[in-house]
């Protein structure tokens, strides 16, 4: 886990200098969405970025297809994080949020007033939230499910889309 953490911690400051794929982006996100997806610090775009590809590679190569259309797989993968735009963290604040939640074993959580907090949190509850008011509601049920549990580890849904987000985004 720590080794996963120092990764992330090297990919959120390189993703400083490296250019966002803005050919990718406008593949699968509409106009509004982009608006939306730009409000995200760079470090957020790039993870959501690798995400958005994992969740593709994964559909390609672990998942029976079925209903899972490739543009749901990597919006949500660009999306996931929306809510993070209401109070972006800097990778810092992120880096300390993470080593106290892992001393306080979570109980960090209960302070979810301090804004800081709450979005660490809360962002993917938020993220649902944003875009049911944002786009007319064009989403789908399974779409907002995959980005409101993806970080839940003790829930059990059966949603190919939040499998493959999950999967995907635990690797990035």
């Amino acid at each position: 886990m720590i080794i996963y953490r120092v990764k992330q911690f090297i990919w959120a400051f390189t993703s400083i200098f490296k250019e966002i794929d803005k050919e990718y982006i406008s593949r699968y996100l509409n106009d509004e969405e982009k608006l939306l997806f730009n409000k995200l610090k760079k470090s957020d775009k790039a993870h959501s970025i690798r995400v958005s590809k994992e969740n593709l590679n994964l559909l390609e190569r672990d998942f029976n297809k079925g209903n899972l259309s490739e543009e749901d797989l990597a919006k949500v993968g660009l999306l996931h994080d929306i809510g993070k735009i209401d109070r972006p963290l800097n990778i810092f604040e992120k880096s300390i949020i993470v080593i106290l939640d892992k001393i306080t074993k979570g109980k960090l959580k209960k302070y979810n007033n301090i804004k800081l907090i709450d979005i660490y949190y809360n962002h993917s509850k938020r993220g649902v939230e944003i875009l049911k008011n944002y786009n007319n509601n064009i989403y789908s049920y399974e779409f907002l499910e995959a980005i409101e549990y993806h970080h839940m580890k003790n829930i059990n849904i059966n949603n190919k889309i939040l499998v493959i987000l999950r999967e995907s985004d635990n690797k990035n």
